[in-house]
């Protein structure tokens, strides 16, 4: 993923492997395990999630890619689905774009498959060498603005984060839901207010895949046999 150079390399790239997961019925799964409500979508990609997003729901979705969300609005278009997409930079938000995501009023905030190309990874993660850290690094920025009172405005109630990860077979759904909670409560949620309520895990089938994905070091890891997944991770606002 990070030595794709630019924007227009990167959404190419990633229409194939969009394409793949769709194949694999994975954003539609996805979809049905988030409410009927009105959902902000962090990246729209080409569109394959956004359409099954708005099957039944409003969706306002956000990208900084102008190309990748061109494909979007086409897909949208043949899948008969209709959402609202707005340009704008996560690092960079304005009076406007903050406008535009409060006007909407979202119940729900998905983000999934956290990425970029590599000339915006490297501008926003100076200081660090490894290209798998810095796309690790990368996600973990994206989160912290996601989770913020800037896009997760008062009225989110639930949000949703994916990710493409491996986990050891040994490892008991119980083992996995707490330490994700643990993790993620600690360093992502809990500070804003958010806990983690669900965690969902699939299996990663990557038939198709031409995409390059790297595994950062995870100092939690003990060993062992692995198996790819998909991890959705589900939080919800505290009430106080």
């Amino acid at each position: 993923m990070f030595q794709i150079s630019n924007a227009i390399q990167y959404s190419g790239t990633w229409e194939s492997e969009s394409q793949s997961f769709d194949s694999h019925n994975v954003y539609k799964r996805l979809a049905q395990d988030i409410p009927l409500e009105r959902v902000l979508e962090v990246g729209c990609g080409i569109g394959n999630g956004t359409k099954h997003l708005a099957d039944g729901r409003a969706v306002l979705a956000l990208d900084n890619n102008e190309h990748l969300i061109a494909k979007a609005s086409a897909q949208l278009k043949e899948a008969g689905q209709s959402a609202q997409i707005h340009h704008c930079d996560l690092f960079e938000l304005n009076e406007e774009d903050l406008k535009v995501i409060a006007d909407f009023q979202p119940k729900v905030v998905v983000a999934w498959f956290i990425g970029s190309h590599g000339e915006d990874i490297n501008a926003r993660t100076v200081g660090e060498s490894d290209a798998f850290e810095k796309a690790k690094l990368y996600r973990e920025h994206i989160e912290d603005i996601v989770v913020s009172d800037k896009v997760s405005v008062d009225s989110v109630e639930i949000i949703n984060l994916v990710n493409r990860s491996t986990m050891a077979t040994s490892a008991s759904d119980e083992e996995v839901f707490e330490s994700q909670k643990a993790d993620y409560d600690e360093h992502v949620f809990g500070p804003v207010g958010f806990e983690v309520y669900d965690v969902k895990l699939s299996r990663w089938d990557r038939t198709g895949s031409t995409f390059f994905y790297g595994q950062a070091h995870n100092p939690n890891f003990a060993g062992g046999e692995t198996v790819q997944v998909i991890t959705s991770i589900f939080a919800r606002r505290k009430t106080s």
